[in-house]
């Protein structure tokens, strides 16, 4: 008895030791990057801006609309609203526009956005918000830089919606970056690293399920000619790269491009390359969450398009956090990127 007992008592220890290496290798302990830089960044601060988790270019107007809300000030228990900012490429050290100031109610707490346009020239912008424990879409007729909210969206598939992709005037997919929204298995789901969030469509009148079992699904977008769908898996350290059926908005597996962090948001360059902000050191992330005054790494790569379906991921930004903290977009435009952040009141705006 007592040998069977020592003998669960190593096994045990063997258990805990692979999964605390693993959970401190995904963690990013590990890694060593040098430090590279954008060139010409200029902060962009004003207009009340906070936390730009995510950010869409009109390539046609070179207008950025900005989405976020202080999510420092929301830990503290203060009430306050997050906004859709625009911002002029060309405006010349313009300042950040509220253009939803009097679109919603006060508790708007956008995440994710799309901007969508039509063949005819139409678009629309499609925003997750985040509010009062609901999950929602909203979705905004776009006008130049005038938003005018059209419609709320809400399922309860949305179990925890993190970024969208807008396929239509009134669809979308949706990823759910977690399979529980709150208590013990979200915590299990988090430390286990399980792969249990899912990918959805909505086609304007219903919903499904069109990719399950993925790590923390994060950021997603579409190709150009929309039939190619990239997924962010969080927790496996990956981008999933699908072949969609623009008829039936099903998707099935094409690759999987590794990547040196916690993937967040994507966006798609006009040549095809992918621009991808990383998580890289997750424990400084969560320190920097907690803590105003802890710099979390930022880091952006480019997923190179090697024309047969593969990228490949190159880093294009590595700094301390000292010139923005936790960046999770990098968005671009014709010589000009912006990146934006999970916490930080100001956005970069870079040459590139």
């Amino acid at each position: 008895m007592r040998r069977l007992l020592w003998l669960v008592g190593v096994l045990l220890l063997a258990v805990s030791g692979y999964w605390a290496h693993g959970f401190l290798t995904a963690g990013g302990v590990f890694e060593d990057i040098a430090p590279v830089g954008l060139a010409s960044c200029r902060p962009v601060t004003g207009g009340g801006i906070a936390g730009i988790e995510d950010i869409a270019i009109d390539s046609e107007t070179r207008v950025a609309f900005l989405s976020g809300y202080d999510r420092w000030r929301q830990a503290r228990g203060e009430t306050m609203r997050g906004a859709i900012w625009t911002y002029a490429l060309d405006g010349g050290g313009a300042v950040p526009v509220d253009a939803t100031a009097t679109a919603l109610p006060a508790g708007f707490h956008p995440h994710g956005i799309s901007l969508w346009r039509g063949d005819d020239g139409r678009k629309v912008l499609f925003v997750i918000n985040h509010f009062g424990g609901r999950h929602t879409v909203e979705v905004f007729d776009v006008d130049g830089a005038r938003l005018a909210h059209r419609t709320t969206v809400e399922s309860e598939a949305m179990v925890s919606p993190n970024d969208l992709v807008g396929t239509g005037p009134d669809s979308f997919y949706v990823t759910n970056d977690h399979a529980y929204e709150a208590g013990m298995m979200r915590t299990i789901e988090d430390l286990g690293r399980l792969r249990v969030s899912t990918v959805l469509h909505f086609d304007g009148k219903g919903w499904k399920t069109v990719m399950q079992g993925l790590g923390g699904a994060n950021g997603i977008n579409l190709s150009a000619d929309g039939r190619s769908v990239y997924v962010s898996a969080m927790s496996e350290r990956a981008v999933r790269v699908l072949d969609r059926d623009p008829q039936t908005n099903d998707v099935t597996p094409r690759s999987v491009v590794d990547v040196p962090g916690y993937a967040d948001n994507i966006d798609v360059e006009a040549n095809g390359d992918l621009l991808l902000a990383v998580h890289t050191k997750v424990f400084a992330f969560l320190a920097h969450a907690a803590d105003e005054g802890k710099l979390s790494p930022s880091h952006l790569l480019r997923l190179r398009a090697d024309g047969k379906g593969g990228f490949s991921p190159q880093t294009f930004h590595y700094s301390d956090g000292s010139d923005i903290s936790a960046a999770s977009v990098a968005a671009a435009a014709p010589g000009r990127v912006l990146v934006g952040a999970v916490f930080d009141r100001k956005i970069l705006d870079c040459a590139m």
